[in-house]
């Protein structure tokens, strides 16, 4: 157990030694109760050492963050009691016992029990917590104890009337042998001369018979606890020998609470402890008290670091109950250590705020600080989306449409802001967010981190019980994450204290951090058109029912498809092809790049590509390394070695839904394949693959899907942090090796490997405490990455709609298209592509294009700087040369900055200073 003195909370030291402590000095910016520990050229860091809370001043503005909300004593009026309190803390711990969940958290279970210590580094400070409180308050009160030990404790008592009040508690017995009471009394199930024997009951106190055999069976509750018997008939002689001839005092049974608890406070004051407790009934074969096992140990760091903030839970300092003996029990407990939230409270804005949180849902998402939503669900979201090896989505929801992408998050509160980026463990984490009202009156946002993921596993059973209610029970991962948990915080100011701003910050951070490349200039926008090149469908053969592969675009068709597109005047043009893998879109074990027959042969695809090389077209077959659509009896994925585990062991699959009832379709299940075969699989694919000499490749869902593999073995776990660094280590040897990606819509970490991104998040999907969507994700990769979002004749608008989206968030035009007659695909699997043929597309194609391109063309390569609502409906984009595109999506014009905007409708001009 670590220490339980508080470094610098002692009574008794002054502030000065305090202050020499850390090495810093008293500073006039310092706000009441709080010491300056840290300080570099744009920030200073303070303590507040008696609540362990801090705070973070910015030099230049004089603007100040504090980890906990200010004058939270007054403001907080929604909860109160433990609730409240728990609003000066820095951690909240979420664990199980057996299957219920529980929370500690680092104020009420740590520091107002001293069980923590502060220790000074360079340039901040770290926090060591013992979090759960190991004795309860009765476990300081000796209920039977020798006289003369009681005796010396009151000797150190300096209080006569203390030490009164102490012994009136308790009632003085002696088993002395040959005693007979004149004064007979029995207890129900115990054999009195049997169990005394030659000793008789001899009590000093002014005691009735009935007093007396209460004390006695007091005294034989005691015993019969601290051996395990069933009743006080178990009871031995030899058990009660303790007392024999020994004067003995036990605590009486008719004392008031409040005597007790002043009894209690007592023996605490003067230094007597549960261990000693513990020895004093052992000595009487009492049961002893035992501590209380759920105790966790977790160490954060604190760190100036040039203009922004370091928040660090240190992986390895984390200590939870795993397989310990619980004496109570008789067995070994654990009480696993789900979830560690940290800063929840930092930045916390109050009910008078007028900010938002910014969110990365989708493509952006803001929470409107004090938006009323006090019945809504909380916001809670996982980065880089749901862990597919968790468990099986069991019900379709529209937020299966899209998720986080990037590890951040902010919060704007007047004419500040701070914005975050998860640096370590963001594969981990969860993304939270309320606000004022909703659990108490403050809006705020913070990450969440799994540290033993779980997922509850419904029994299968019978029975009229289990009709009645299910039986489950949780399932864990088979060992903790034990990678640290970081945060870095940014703080924004004045005009930049808004998410245009932190779009900027952020993609600074990526520029410096991976050495991006900005984007060069283009005559013409490039538009990505994905050609569908085959599909499986069950088609009677010789009277059976067969999957057979059928073509929908050869290379020879698709040919033809782009000189026509070409002739039109679209040149830059992107090439993704989907089914040209052996089995189409559904391909077969991806180990080699084995071509489909029905799309054309090696010498066709030959040709095509040296068309596409003579006319700048630039190529990117799709191929899937995360999912397994089709899997033959004769290829080497084999389910029970190579696929995932849930986290119930069973192998991962991920449900497809029907839409009208939004339940999975059985027949349709789709298997994943382990991130631990990664390795393996892609190079042994790529090796292959580079001989057909194309430098393009789309590697499918490896940009977004990120699992675990919950295998039962510790060693062979693959937990999700370690799969982003399979992912990350695959994708970036795929690039060393002269490969160019096209990712669909990849998460954060993929950037510094991606040249083009489709299907780019164009909403955000989220809870019903969104307010409005963003195009964040858009502002972060402007000017480095190309990207475009869902295609546009598969989308949930019409065209109109859909262009103006484009022009709000600069992207590139992406069409789906086939030779084959939509009618092809009816009544299959792939039903969803309703609009494919290219000959009924080609002139809205045209049309989009050439619309799209007059605008973003000239727009291409340069970075949005910019991003505002002007009116409902009606919003302005501003590039770093000062364009700015307004965009109207309401059904009737409107007039904005002395300019009147069409009904669904754009305007490009040049941005205004004060706009």
């Amino acid at each position: 157990m670590r220490t339980k003195a508080m470094l610098f909370v002692l009574v008794l030291l002054p502030i000065v030694a305090v202050i020499i402590a850390w090495g810093g000095v008293a500073s006039a910016d310092a706000p009441a109760g709080f010491t300056m520990v840290a300080e570099n050229e744009h920030l200073e860091l303070y303590l507040n050492a008696d609540i362990v809370e801090f705070a973070v001043l910015e030099k230049a503005s004089g603007e100040m963050w504090f980890s906990n909300p200010v004058d939270r004593e007054q403001k907080e009026t929604v909860v109160g009691g433990v609730n409240k309190q728990r609003l000066n803390s820095q951690l909240t711990l979420t664990y199980f016992v057996s299957n219920q969940q529980r929370q500690m958290d680092s104020y009420n279970d740590s520091v107002l029990l001293e069980q923590h210590e502060i220790i000074p580094l360079s340039n901040g400070f770290r926090v060591d917590y013992d979090i759960g409180k190991k004795w309860l308050d009765t476990d300081y009160l000796p209920l039977i104890i020798a006289e003369d030990r009681f005796n010396q404790f009151l000797d150190k008592i300096e209080s006569a009337s203390d030490r009164q009040f102490l012994r009136k508690q308790y009632a003085l017995f002696t088993l002395e042998e040959g005693y007979v009471d004149a004064e007979q009394f029995s207890i129900l199930g115990v054999d009195l001369p049997s169990l005394l024997g030659d000793y008789g009951f001899n009590v000093s106190e002014n005691f009735r018979a009935n007093d007396k055999r209460r004390l006695l069976q007091e005294y034989l509750v005691l015993i019969r606890d601290g051996q395990g018997y069933e009743s006080l008939g178990g009871v031995t002689h030899e058990d009660i020998s303790p007392s024999f001839e020994t004067p003995t005092l036990m605590f009486r049974w008719n004392v008031m609470q409040w005597d007790k608890d002043r009894a209690m406070q007592i023996f605490r004051d003067y230094g007597y402890t549960p261990e000693e407790v513990a020895n004093d009934h052992l000595a009487y074969r009492a049961v002893p008290p035992y501590p209380d096992l759920r105790n966790f140990e977790v160490s954060v760091e604190y760190v100036l670091d040039g203009p922004s903030l370091i928040a660090r839970i240190l992986g390895e300092s984390v200590v939870y109950p795993d397989k310990v003996y619980d004496p109570v029990e008789d067995d070994y407990v654990s009480y696993p250590l789900a979830q560690i939230s940290l800063l929840s409270y930092f930045g916390a804005s109050d009910s008078d705020s007028e900010g938002y949180i910014l969110l990365p849902d989708g493509s952006g998402a803001l929470i409107y600080a004090n938006n009323g939503k006090t019945n809504a669900t909380p916001y809670t979201r996982s980065v880089y989306g749901r862990d597919l090896s968790a468990s099986p989505a069991a019900e379709y929801s529209s937020t299966l449409k899209d998720q986080i992408y990037l590890p951040v998050f902010g919060m704007k509160d007047g004419n500040k802001a701070f914005f975050a980026v998860i640096e370590e463990g963001d594969a981990m984490a969860n993304l939270q967010a309320t606000v004022s009202g909703m659990r108490d009156s403050f809006n705020k946002v913070w990450p969440t981190f799994g540290f033993i993921p779980q997922a509850r596993v419904f029994l299968d059973a019978e029975g009229e019980l289990i009709h009645l209610r299910r039986l489950s029970l949780n399932m864990y991962q088979s060992r903790p994450y034990r990678g640290d948990m970081t945060v870095r915080y940014h703080f924004l100011t004045g005009d930049d204290a808004d998410y245009a701003a932190m779009a900027s910050l952020y993609r600074d951070y990526l520029v410096e951090q991976h050495d991006l490349k900005r984007l060069e200039p283009v005559s013409h926008l490039p538009v990505i058109l994905e050609f569908m090149g085959s599909i499986d469908v069950v088609r009677p053969v010789l009277g059976l029912p067969t999957n057979v592969v059928v073509p929908l675009t050869t290379y020879h068709q698709a040919e033809a498809i782009l000189e026509s597109m070409l002739d039109q005047g679209i040149s830059e043009i992107i090439v993704r092809y989907l089914g040209w893998l052996k089995g189409g879109i559904n391909h077969i074990y991806p180990t080699r790049a084995t071509l489909e027959g029905k799309v054309g042969s090696s010498l066709e695809l030959q040709h095509f590509t040296g068309f596409l090389k003579n006319n700048g077209i630039e190529l990117f077959p799709d191929v899937s390394f995360t999912e397994m659509r089709r899997n033959r009896a004769f290829d080497r994925f084999i389910g029970f070695l190579h696929a995932p585990r849930f986290l119930n062991r069973r192998q991962a699959y991920i449900n497809v839904h029907d839409i009208a009832t939004y339940q999975p379709i059985a027949a349709r299940q789709i298997s994943l394949i382990s991130p631990a075969q990664f390795p393996q699989l892609i190079e042994g694919f790529m090796d292959d693959y580079r001989k057909l000499g194309i430098k393009g490749l789309s590697p499918g869902g490896l940009g977004h899907q990120l699992f675990s593999d919950f295998r039962v073995e510790p060693r062979d776990l693959v937990d999700r942090q370690e799969a982003q660094r399979i992912i990350t280590e695959q994708v970036e040897r795929m690039t060393q090796g002269g490969t160019e990606l096209m990712m669909d819509r990849p998460n954060a970490y993929l950037f510094p490997y991606t040249k083009y991104i489709v299907n780019a998040p164009m909403y955000a999907h989220g809870l019903d405490i969104v307010d409005r969507s963003v195009p964040f994700y858009q502002m972060v990769i402007s000017g480095y990455l190309g990207y475009g979002g869902h295609p546009a004749n598969l989308a949930d608008q019409t065209s109109r709609p859909y262009l103006l989206k484009m022009l709000e968030t600069g992207s590139m035009p992406v069409f789906t298209i086939a030779e084959a007659p939509t009618s092809d695909v009816k009544h299959t699997d792939f039903d969803h592509l309703y609009s494919l043929t290219y000959a009924n597309l080609s002139n809205d194609i045209t049309q989009l294009y050439e619309e799209a391109n007059q605008v973003l063309a000239d727009l291409w390569h340069l970075l949005i700087v910019g991003h505002s609502r002007l009116l409902p409906g009606v919003f302005l984009t501003e590039y770093e040369d000062g364009t700015a595109v307004i965009v109207n999506y309401n059904r009737e014009p409107v007039e904005v900055l002395d300019m009147e905007i069409p009904a669904e409708d754009y305007v490009v001009t040049t941005a205004q200073r004060g706009w």
